[in-house]
């Protein structure tokens, strides 16, 4: 995990981005725990594309123009384990970073995102939906 950028969301009560198997549709046991504590604060899409790695999706800053992701944005706890266990989670092919969020209702706000590090290999998910591929919670 590399380190987040500076600039990212207040750290009085970060606000998290997810678009994959943190979503609420998508969660198994082990992310239920992980985001226990956490407060939904709406829907809305990043300016990103988003592939299908088989088991989890993984999102990259867009080159394609238009393309959004679909996602969830949440308040987490602010204490230090918070972001630790969430960027031991994610793990070394994603790194934490400050992104814009248009939420469903027009509202902007800024949150954390993980992207993903590599050179995206899977499917592109054109809805930018990883909810659409009907992928189930586990």
């Amino acid at each position: 995990m590399s380190a987040p950028e500076a600039g990212g969301p207040s750290s009085a009560a970060p606000l998290v981005f997810v678009y994959g198997t943190l979503r609420k549709k998508a969660r198994g046991p082990v992310q239920a725990a992980l985001t226990r504590g956490w407060s939904f604060v709406g829907y809305g899409t990043v300016a990103a594309d988003l592939y299908d790695f088989g088991a989890y999706p993984g999102a990259v800053p867009s080159v394609t123009a238009g393309a959004r992701v679909r996602g969830e944005l949440y308040r987490v706890p602010n204490e230090p384990e918070t972001l630790a266990r969430l960027d031991h989670h994610e793990g070394e092919e994603f790194a934490r970073a400050s992104v814009d969020v248009t939420l469903d209702s027009g509202e902007p706000e800024r949150a954390w995102i993980y992207w993903y590090r590599g050179e995206p290999g899977g499917r592109r998910i054109r809805s930018g939906d990883y909810l659409e591929l009907g992928t189930p919670a586990g």
